[in-house]
């Protein structure tokens, strides 16, 4: 089955790209993210656009107050707090450390996360339908089964899987028991190797060698902060590495299959633009993205399979959306 074969686009995408909302009157929003990376950058924009096309233009009737909180806790805590002095009329957090961070700051001001992997588990919202009070959102949990499925077509005979994270992520923690689930319906056992800083990933990641047959890099900023490091180790002892982010592959991962993270953030401006326009943002419910995006990334690194002594077998390449040639 090919990988791009989803259910048909929602309602919620098409209000997104084909409606225009009159905006009366200026709005505010404020939008942070712990760390900034390709994907999560792709996330903005794509919340930018909708907001844009839903009649919501920044300089013009939009005003939009930018933090990145650099890799840093206290420093999302701060941002947090100076947030709710602005009294934005929106909040949009992106990632899940951000997003607690928001939701711990206020009960009252509207809050649409995105590119958090489990809100349930990151106690950001109870339940995805009609999650209530003052938060909903976007999940940019991978789907990991149809990667592990196109992993065994890249990796012959792969039966242990290296799993590099923070044990102090939720999402981490809940990339982590999707996997372990998912794996164990292909035979495959998961090597945990837990990296609480990003100074601990290379250690992390030279306990896993000799010990499995490739790695996995989940959605975890402390890890990915890193990832550079990981490939370079992966290529050093011809150790296939692998990631829940397709953005990572121009990295130098081997390959990923994934979200389009332009268009994780479609969805939650679509949903950040019914709250501007008055929508009770309790009553929107939150969303999985892979179950209401339409087409998924599939790339491969064909310089790191050479340096990783692997092989893309030809159908891999006739579904890849991208192509990352040897230089």
């Amino acid at each position: 089955m090919k990988l791009f074969n989803k259910l048909a686009i929602t309602s919620l995408i098409v209000a997104a790209t084909c409606s225009t909302s009159f905006a009366a009157d200026n709005k505010k929003i404020a939008i942070s993210t712990i760390v900034e990376v390709p994907s999560l950058m792709d996330a903005k924009q794509g919340v930018l656009d909708v907001l844009a096309e839903r009649g919501y233009v920044v300089g013009k009737n939009l005003e939009l107050e930018y933090q990145s909180a650099n890799g840093s806790m206290p420093t999302q805590q701060q941002i947090a707090k100076k947030f709710i002095g602005g009294q934005p009329d929106l909040i949009i957090p992106i990632t899940t450390p951000t997003a607690q961070s928001m939701v711990a700051a206020t009960k009252d001001i509207p809050i649409v996360f995105t590119a958090v992997t489990d809100p349930i588990k990151a106690k950001l919202v109870k339940q995805y339908q009609q999650p209530g009070a003052n938060v909903t959102g976007v999940s940019d949990a991978a789907p990991i089964g149809a990667q592990l499925d196109f992993y065994m077509r890249i990796v012959p005979g792969l039966k242990t899987i290296g799993f590099i994270y923070n044990p102090g992520l939720d999402n981490a923690l809940a990339a982590l028991e999707i996997i372990k689930k998912e794996g164990a319906a292909r035979g495959i056992k998961v090597v945990e190797s837990a990296s609480p800083t990003t100074n601990e990933v290379i250690l992390a990641t030279k306990k896993l060698i000799g010990k499995v047959d490739a790695v996995y890099v989940p959605n975890d900023t402390t890890v990915v902060a890193a990832l550079e490091a990981i490939v370079k180790i992966g290529r050093d002892v011809d150790m296939p590495i692998f990631a829940g982010d397709t953005g990572a592959v121009k990295r130098g991962v081997l390959a990923g299959v994934g979200l389009d993270y332009n268009e994780v953030g479609r969805v939650t401006g679509a949903m950040a633009a019914d709250v501007l326009d008055g929508k009770k943002v309790g009553t929107i419910n939150a969303v999985a993205a892979y179950d209401v995006v339409t087409k998924f990334k599939v790339i491969v690194n064909l310089e790191s399979a050479e340096k990783m002594s692997v092989t893309i077998p030809q159908d891999v390449l006739s579904e890849a959306t991208e192509i990352i040639k040897a230089k």
